[in-house]
């Protein structure tokens, strides 16, 4: 779809500005629960981030308008986040298109498109300390680590 109809194609079949604030709303419930998620988005500017953050997809899906505001590699500078956060909310982003109606091949296009900020979220990337990632490991059952109920429910999807 992106290649023939262009990204447009795609945020129109998402449902426009309607359904993707739908996807962004279901988006933070899901990580609201999501053990490995909910800690980067709570506190008082949540709606602030929130907005932001959905203002940055619909461009991102194709929507008309410009995206006014910081850039990725800013707005993650200071936050370390690893390949593995990276890739929770990626799965978050899956369960959150899925609950609201997106078919598996809108969700595989926008997962792909969302891959592409990777790089610049990832900037400031933590180096991979085992000592440390062994120790986590311990702290928490396995269910915890993949994320709860959350975690579980997207590997039997």
């Amino acid at each position: 779809k992106c290649e023939s109809q262009g990204t447009d194609g795609l945020y129109e079949s998402l449902g426009g500005q309607q359904g993707l604030q739908t996807f962004v709303d279901k988006l933070y419930e899901t990580m609201a629960v999501d053990d490995r998620m909910k800690h980067y988005f709570s506190g008082s500017k949540l709606e602030a981030i929130k907005k932001s953050q959905g203002d940055y997809l619909a461009v991102m899906f194709g929507a008309p308008i410009t995206y006014e505001g910081r850039p990725l590699d800013r707005i993650h500078s200071v936050m370390s986040i690893s390949d593995f956060e990276f890739d929770s909310f990626l799965s978050c982003c899956g369960t959150a298109l899925r609950a609201v109606g997106a078919d598996s091949q809108n969700v595989d296009e926008c997962v792909v498109l969302l891959e592409t900020a990777r790089r610049d979220v990832l900037i400031n990337r933590r180096p991979h300390d085992v000592k440390r990632t062994q120790e986590a490991a311990s702290a928490k059952s396995v269910y915890e680590r993949i994320g709860g109920e959350v975690g579980v429910t997207n590997m039997v999807e």
